[in-house]
């Protein structure tokens, strides 16, 4: 084999390798597309409409018809002989009169109670939120407690704040110093 040949075929290994990366970017695309549910309705909007109209004509389910609705039906199926016998008793039945229901209306509540309503209103979601989360806080330290009661902070954690002596003046060198290590 000489360099031409050599040559040539890392050149053919070269290009097989653009084009499988190609191929392969091409699929990945083909293949994210047919998963994406949005595609099909992205693609054809008038047909998906069209098919959400009819699923909902057919899922959703119809009004029913009221009793009087149902009842004047029946009573137009019925031949005139039988309505003639049951007509006394039908009247008696719907002659009954209703009593009366006397409704009194609200007086208008004035407009400082109104804003006042309102700003509780606006406000109630975030203190009761706050208060949620405080309590979870709260909750979530006694629990850590409970489960680690003879727990120490590492001495290393909280440096002395004096220079060695209790009760004497406070030197921020020796502090940074043990907080380093040194």
């Amino acid at each position: 084999m000489n360099k031409i040949d050599v040559d040539e075929i890392r050149r053919q290994m070269a290009l097989i390798r653009r084009e499988m990366h190609a191929d392969v970017s091409n699929v990945v695309e083909d293949v994210g597309e047919a998963l994406d549910w949005r595609a099909p309705i992205r693609n054809h909007p008038y047909i998906a409409i069209g098919v959400g109209l009819v699923a909902g004509f057919f899922l959703v389910p119809r009004k029913k018809k009221s009793k009087a609705r149902r009842l004047q039906e029946t009573l137009e199926e019925l031949p005139p002989e039988a309505l003639a016998r049951t007509a006394p008793r039908l009247a008696a039945a719907f002659s009954r009169p209703e009593p009366v229901r006397v409704v009194k209306a609200d007086p208008p509540k004035p407009l400082g109670r109104r804003l006042l309503g309102w700003g509780i209103g606006m406000a109630w979601p975030l203190v009761s939120q706050a208060a949620q989360s405080y309590a979870a806080m709260w909750l979530e330290d006694q629990l850590k407690q409970q489960m680690n009661p003879n727990r120490k902070p590492p001495a290393d954690l909280f440096p002395p704040a004096t220079a060695g002596r209790p009760g004497g003046a406070y030197d921020a060198a020796t502090a940074r110093a043990s907080r380093r290590g040194a």
